[in-house]
């Protein structure tokens, strides 16, 4: 029941997603009448009627609503009983594309944080030059975290890169301001020192144009600064797009140019666009949380869905839990 246009992308994502994962069984959960009337319209008919299941939720959590509203008077809002259902054991993942700290919420008091784990991470995929793209954490959860909540980042995302990017010994970084060992605040720099001494594959600290150039595989840092460069790489991408999408049309000459370049044009943008990656992984907590953009249409919903199965087939938080053993020191 989340986001700009739900509950109709939730239901246009949702058969995006039985159609192209044969295996895939979702719980639909939210307001029935709602949602009944949305399934002929959103083609939720025949043959995929037995894969998915109506949970009905008497109230939903609006934008104006305190994220803890959930465990006061909204206890049966939808994002509360998706949350339960992964705590249960009858769903392996959530996915959601509305309010963030009422799913932040959700994923870590309901669904529960992995023992050893104090702040779950946001992580983003960030593109970069090599084609594959930058596990970026943390972007949000956490606005005033601890060298130790950075180490922690920093493992999960490694494990995150290693076990649905399919990364081999990730390269892993902490963002500072120089690539110096001696540059950064006292969080940065003790950070540093805590993954130095860790069972990673630590480079040292990341510039920003380090985010981009793929020179690390795994970048951790503070949620305040995460969450700034995220939003400030969302604008800049949505103006340099208008800005050459203006450029293009700006004579004959430059329209015939756009032309041949428009396919070429539309796969970089692709990459930069947030509904290819459908939703972000929310890192230390005991199962799987994927948090969409609010704006989100069916195709991001389909793609936050895809997002949540590789975290399943991988048993990302499983694999979280096996190695957070090594934060502490080695021998």
């Amino acid at each position: 029941m989340g986001g700009d246009h739900a509950p109709q992308a939730t239901l246009e994502g949702a058969r995006q997603a039985l159609e192209q994962w044969p295996d895939l069984k979702l719980l639909l959960v939210g307001d029935e009448v709602r949602l009944r009337e949305g399934l002929v319209q959103h083609g939720l008919t025949g043959p995929l009627e037995s894969r998915f299941e109506l949970v009905h939720a008497g109230s939903v959590v609006d934008f104006h609503d305190e994220p803890m509203a959930i465990l006061k008077e909204k206890k049966d809002s939808s994002i509360r009983l998706a949350a339960q259902a992964v705590r249960e054991g009858r769903a392996d993942g959530m996915v959601s594309m509305g309010h963030t700290g009422a799913a932040m919420v959700a994923s870590t008091l309901v669904i529960g944080k992995l023992p050893g784990v104090e702040r779950p991470g946001l992580a983003s995929l960030m593109p970069n030059l090599t084609g594959r793209p930058t596990v970026f954490i943390e972007v949000g959860a956490n606005i005033d975290s601890r060298p130790e909540h950075l180490a922690c980042f920093a493992l999960m995302g490694a494990v995150f890169a290693e076990q649905v990017l399919g990364v081999a010994k990730p390269k892993v970084g902490v963002l500072s301001v120089g690539e110096e060992d001696s540059k950064g605040t006292t969080v940065t720099l003790e950070a540093a020192a805590l993954l130095r001494d860790m069972d990673l594959n630590f480079l040292g600290n990341a510039e920003g144009r380090d985010i981009w150039n793929g020179r690390f595989d795994v970048i951790a840092c503070d949620g305040f600064v995460g969450n700034v460069v995220l939003k400030s790489a969302e604008g800049m991408a949505k103006m340099v797009g208008q800005g050459l999408k203006g450029a293009l049309m700006s004579s004959l000459r430059a329209k015939l140019g756009g032309w041949l370049v428009k396919p070429a044009l539309g796969e970089f943008f692709k990459q930069l666009d947030y509904r290819e990656y459908g939703g972000l992984p929310l890192l230390g907590i005991q199962g799987v949380s994927v948090i969409g953009h609010g704006s989100s249409n069916g195709h991001a919903v389909k793609n936050g869905i895809g997002a949540a199965i590789r975290a399943v087939e991988g048993r990302l938080h499983e694999r979280i839990q096996a190695r957070l053993s090594h934060l502490a020191p080695k021998g």
